[in-house]
């Protein structure tokens, strides 16, 4: 039978505990099969041996990143609708370990966290509660990936076994090199505005050029020069504006 809509609410409600049982062994298979319940559940629904098979066959070894897992747990559901064999099944969730771990890790990881957390501690310097700063925080960043994983259910599921085209028509890499450019601006503002938050800092007639050098910095400097040197000059003009 195919999935009801309540179905997949319970999915991505149960996707996140996908990492509640994770162990060294299956890693977040378990986690996987937990979240797959449900539309196994209605898929199997005339078949109970069948059901307990994909259930089993979910739970073995699994690794991805777990905002992007309801992308697999969409897809992965779609090809048992499809009645596809266990094998291939097997090949398919071996596949998309990886692309989903590293998409993940930069555009939630590298991205979307540290973006809200640099807005954030902007806004407190800037004179904002401290409450509602963490607040604006938590709703921020918790919309941000409940989105994504709303959305990764139904990319997997209308995607099925073509999930990777899909992924790669959606312009997520794009989004994650434009939080991590947003990123190095936040951060030098950041480190501009702690710096002006010195003792006698106010009167120096250079404060505010120093703050522009140091959001520019943090900006262009990803794009032409290492990591090292990046954090190099960062520090040298923290110390310079010292």
């Amino acid at each position: 039978m195919r999935p009801r809509r309540r179905d997949f609410a319970r999915a991505v409600l149960r996707s996140f505990s996908i990492q509640g049982s994770w162990n060294d062994r299956t890693m977040t298979g378990p986690g996987l099969a937990h979240a797959l319940a449900p539309l196994l559940a209605r898929i199997h629904a005339d078949d109970a041996a069948a059901f307990r098979q994909a259930v089993q066959r979910h739970s073995r070894a699994f690794n991805a990143h777990p905002y992007l897992a309801p992308v697999a747990i969409g897809a992965l559901a779609r090809l048992e609708f499809d009645g596809d064999d266990a094998d291939t099944l097997a090949r398919f969730r071996s596949a998309l370990r990886a692309p989903l771990g590293a998409l993940g890790d930069g555009v939630a990881w590298a991205g979307w966290r540290p973006f809200c957390t640099s807005a954030a501690a902007i806004a407190f310097v800037l004179g904002l509660d401290a409450l509602f700063a963490a607040s604006a925080f938590l709703v921020a960043y918790n919309a941000g990936h409940l989105a994504l994983r709303i959305w990764g259910l139904r990319c997997g599921w209308k995607s099925g076994r073509t999930v990777a085209s899909a992924l790669k028509r959606v312009p997520l890499r794009r989004l994650e090199r434009a939080l991590v450019a947003a990123n190095q601006v936040l951060i030098g503002v950041l480190a501009a505005l702690l710096i002006g938050q010195l003792p006698g800092a106010g009167q120096l007639p250079w404060r505010d050029g120093g703050a522009v050098i140091v959001a520019l910095m943090g900006y262009l400097a990803p794009r032409h020069i290492s990591a090292v040197a990046m954090a190099s000059l960062l520090s040298a003009c923290a110390v310079w504006l010292l």
